[in-house]
């Protein structure tokens, strides 16, 4: 019993004694047991209480870090940059919540017996107001010998440069009037990006390649884009430029699969997935979660690959590496952790973005490991900057190995830090979840200091699902899985040609019409690394 209440009870029976209410020293013992009973009730009564407050001060703690991570996705800035309070770092995010673009609907309603006349698009005829260049295709001299000009086969194609201009293409045709047997000889067809005999597209495989990089690279939708031809005084359906771009991604499969090849065979890879909406064929107007997987080469000219998947399952990481052997490079998400041969290399600025939000939501514990974290990047920021100056990958991996002996350091008190954060907060406090999430993944987030091949993040795939995150705000989403794929296809080519600072437009233009001829022992020098320019555009 406590001492205050062995104290009150006491009183109360002197009192009771005063006041003749108990005579003899049965009776006191009686009231003694009886007191002691209710004050032990309300003991209980008491510690009941205060647990109930504990927990209702971990959820009110809880409801508010929520709330906070909330407003700082309306109306916060998402950069995640962190200096000490010493430092004079400003901690207030962004007041003005971004503007995101909504796409008009118009409903249009149609009477019953009505039916609607197919508007004129770009396939059926092209405009007289746009600016022509005239090109001449002529027989080759020698067969052509003994005979003269009698006219012209004719056609035009819409082609971009600086702007919208139609290519009128003029077949040279010849007969010869001494021998009528001979017949007519026309210069062949200027052919198009798909090899297709006739050579009669009304586009020119510059039209399809700025289709392609405005929607890839610029997020512009198919349906805005052709509001803005529409505007330049070219109407075209966005149907039509739906079927070029469909065009170009199946043209360019065969590199796609190769470029797959040469990725998996790269000795570390760096993956991510993001996810982007499919509309749902059984629920019309509904979407659904669909997901693209990115895999990026470690070392070595960077070649990403992009695959679309409906699913974000075991399955599908399976898939796409369950026969890989190397190093990945990834996030702690389980469906990479039962790949059976590869080995896995956590992210350190996964582990980072649980402390800074943690530093955001008030917890200045979360200070010291946001500093030792960024300790470990000045070390491998001044190795890269050491080996800028030879250039190799070689000297990078050399210069890491030296800085990271500093680091080992630097980890074990890092990770000491965390089981002592872990012990002394509160379990559902931020930093007590940043500190698990670390411990959890500790042998793979120290995986890096053993191999100098190693990035100490998976930064560069995550950069790759930028232009992603930025076209599906725009184009909102993809309208099957077959389109699906085809995104992925050309959101392949172009990341990978960014990292290897090659025009997207320009490669396109050069590829495409090169595939067919190009021998299969030399696809390689298709692949935007290796990939030379040939034709003058």
């Amino acid at each position: 019993m406590e001492p205050a209440l062995f104290k009150s009870g006491l009183c109360v029976i002197l009192r009771a004694m005063v006041t003749q209410k108990v005579e003899t020293l049965a009776d006191a013992l009686a009231v003694i047991r009886e007191l002691t009973q209710v004050m032990d009730k309300q003991a209980e009564l008491i510690a009941q209480q205060a647990e109930e407050l504990r927990s209702y001060k971990s959820q009110v703690e809880k409801l508010t870090n929520e709330l906070s991570w909330l407003k700082r996705q309306v109306f916060g800035s998402k950069n995640e940059k962190f200096l000490p309070e010493t430092e004079g770092t400003s901690l207030l995010p962004g007041l003005e919540a971004p503007e995101t673009e909504v796409p008009e609907i118009i409903v249009q309603k149609v009477s019953e017996h009505e039916r609607k006349v197919r508007e004129k698009n770009g396939w059926e005829e092209i405009p007289e107001g746009l600016p022509r260049e005239e090109r001449i295709l002529d027989v080759p001299e020698e067969k052509r010998e003994g005979m003269e000009l009698i006219g012209y086969e004719e056609s035009e194609r819409v082609a971009y440069r600086s702007g919208l201009y139609v290519i009128h293409f003029k077949r040279s045709k010849y007969a010869d009037k001494r021998d009528p047997n001979r017949g007519v000889v026309t210069a062949s067809a200027p052919g198009d990006y798909f090899d297709s005999p006739s050579g009669k597209t009304k586009f020119d495989i510059s039209f399809a390649s700025k289709v392609v990089s405005d929607k890839v690279e610029n997020a512009l939708p198919l349906d805005r884009q052709a509001k803005i031809y529409e505007r330049e005084g070219f109407p075209v359906s966005p149907s039509t430029l739906g079927h070029l771009f469909k065009n170009c991604a199946s043209a360019l499969v065969v590199l796609y699969t190769r470029m797959i090849e040469l990725i998996m065979k790269c000795e570390i890879l760096h993956v991510d997935e993001t996810y982007l909406k499919l509309n749902s064929q059984e629920k019309r107007g509904k979407c659904k979660k669909a997901y693209f997987w990115c895999r990026m080469t470690g070392i070595g000219p960077p070649m990403i690959a992009f695959h679309f998947s409906n699913s974000r399952s075991q399955e599908v990481a399976n898939e796409l590496l369950g026969d890989y052997f190397g190093t990945i490079i990834r996030d702690s998400y389980v469906g990479y952790e039962k790949l059976k041969h590869c080995t896995n290399a956590a992210c350190w600025a996964h582990a980072r973005r649980r402390f800074f939000l943690a530093f955001q939501n008030g917890y200045r514990v979360a200070e010291e490991p946001l500093t030792m974290i960024r300790d470990l990047y000045k070390i491998e920021s001044a190795a890269k900057k050491n080996a800028e100056e030879k250039g190799t990958e070689t000297a990078l991996f050399q210069a890491r190995k030296k800085g990271r002996r500093d680091s080992e350091k630097i980890v074990k008190d890092f990770f000491g830090l965390c089981r002592d954060l872990r012990e002394s907060q509160i379990p559902s406090s931020p930093v007590a979840e940043a500190a698990t999430y670390a411990l959890n993944i500790e042998k793979e987030l120290k995986e890096f200091l053993e191999n100098p091949k190693l990035n100490i993040d998976n930064n560069p795939a995550e950069a790759m699902q930028r232009a992603v995150s930025i076209g599906r705000r725009n184009w909102l989403f993809t309208g099957s899985e077959a389109g699906g794929q085809n995104l992925a296809i050309l959101y392949s080519f172009s990341n990978t040609c960014k990292a290897n600072d090659v025009n997207f437009r320009n490669w396109i233009e050069d590829v495409l019409p090169r595939l067919s001829s190009t021998p299969h022992d030399q696809i390689d020098s298709l692949l935007p690394h290796l990939w030379k320019q040939q034709n003058n555009l």
